[in-house]
C-alpha cells in the first residue's frame, strides 16, 4: 500500500508548472529570408510609434552575395530605402552572427556600423545584439510584407 501510494504521489507531480520557450529556430538564410519589422530598440518600443525600419531578406544568393532591402525613416522625415548585402557566419565566442554592406549610389560600399549576433530566432521575431557594443540590441518582428505606401515612399509622418 505505501510502495502504490509513494507511486501515486510521484505520478501526479506533473510539468504542469514548467514554462513553455518558445522552439528557436536555426539561423541560416532561409529561415531569416523575408519581412522584418523592428519593433524594440535598445528597450524603446516603437509599436504604434511614426517611425518605422522594415528589413527584408532574399535567402537566394546572386553574384556571389544575398541581398536585403530597409525601407525606414528613422534617419529622414520621408522614406528611405536602402540597399545592400548580408553575409550569415557562426563564431565560437558569440554564435551565429549578421554582417552586412550597404549598397549607395556613388559606387561606394560601406560596411554596418556593427556586426550583430542572432538569438531567440523564431517564427515570429529575433534578437539582434551589437557584438562591439552589447547595448545596442533590437527586436524584429516578422510581417508578410512592408506596406505598400512604405514601398512607395508616400507614407505621411506627423
Amino acid at each position: 500500500m505505501m510502495l502504490l501510494l509513494t507511486t501515486m504521489l510521484f505520478v501526479s507531480c506533473g510539468d504542469d508548472d514548467e514554462v513553455k520557450l518558445p522552439d528557436t529556430k536555426d539561423v541560416n538564410y532561409a529561415n531569416i529570408a523575408g519581412s522584418w519589422r523592428l519593433s524594440e530598440w535598445n528597450g524603446e518600443n516603437l509599436e504604434g510609434d511614426t517611425r518605422y525600419y522594415y528589413i527584408t531578406f532574399d535567402r537566394k544568393e546572386k553574384d556571389g552575395k544575398r541581398s536585403y532591402t530597409i525601407y525606414t525613416n528613422l534617419n529622414s522625415a520621408t522614406s528611405e530605402q536602402i540597399p545592400g548585402s548580408f553575409l550569415l557566419s557562426k563564431e565560437d565566442d558569440y554564435g551565429d552572427i549578421i554582417s552586412g554592406t550597404y549598397y549607395y549610389q556613388l559606387d561606394t560600399d560601406d560596411e554596418w556600423e556593427y556586426s550583430y549576433i542572432v538569438s531567440g530566432l523564431t517564427d515570429t521575431s529575433m534578437i539582434w545584439t551589437a557584438k562591439e557594443d552589447m547595448g545596442e540590441m533590437k527586436v524584429y518582428t516578422r510581417c508578410n510584407e512592408v506596406p505598400a505606401d512604405i514601398i512607395a515612399g508616400t507614407r505621411a509622418s506627423f
